[in-house]
């Protein structure tokens, strides 16, 4: 998809990176550059492999994308999660999903691990490359900067 960005809320500042949040590490905060992207339209968390992922808004499972491997050159294993509000609230690089497409979630509902699968890295300080890429696409095709769900689980 190709979107453009909308910056809605403050992103985390350069000196948090690598911030504790409750998930774990923040290895690439939202708007952040990467080896890939001048400007990083998610929020990339790192964490062992298992770590238990949380719903961050009530909504829909609109999408399950399962069976990837780490070094596939994609997302990995994704779950979508479409709130009332229209906004797409995307989980990639997952090892286990605990959801379907067409489940009601409530925010704080266990939906997925953390996991290395698709174009994961190792610079997580973690050892196995396993991370979390958040990011949340609103109605109009938006990225929204999604730290400030993230720090409310």
């Amino acid at each position: 998809m190709d979107h453009y960005y909308k910056k809605t809320m403050r992103p985390i500042k350069p000196r948090e990176r690598f911030k504790t949040i409750g998930l774990g590490n923040v290895t690439v905060p939202f708007g952040g550059k990467t080896t890939q992207e001048d400007f990083h339209p998610a929020i990339d968390i790192a964490n062992k492999i298992g770590t238990p992922i949380s719903a961050t808004a009530d909504g829909v499972v609109s999408k399950v994308d399962n069976g990837h491997v780490q070094g596939e050159n994609n997302y990995g294993n994704t779950v979508e999660i479409k709130d009332r509000n229209g906004n797409v609230h995307q989980f990639h690089h997952l090892h286990k999903i605990g959801v379907r497409p067409g489940q009601q979630v409530q925010k704080g509902q266990s939906v997925a691990t953390l996991g290395n699968t698709g174009a994961t890295y190792s610079k997580s300080g973690l050892g196995d490359g396993a991370n979390l890429d958040y990011r949340i696409v609103d109605a109009y095709s938006k990225y929204i900067d999604p730290t400030p769900y993230i720090r409310d689980l």
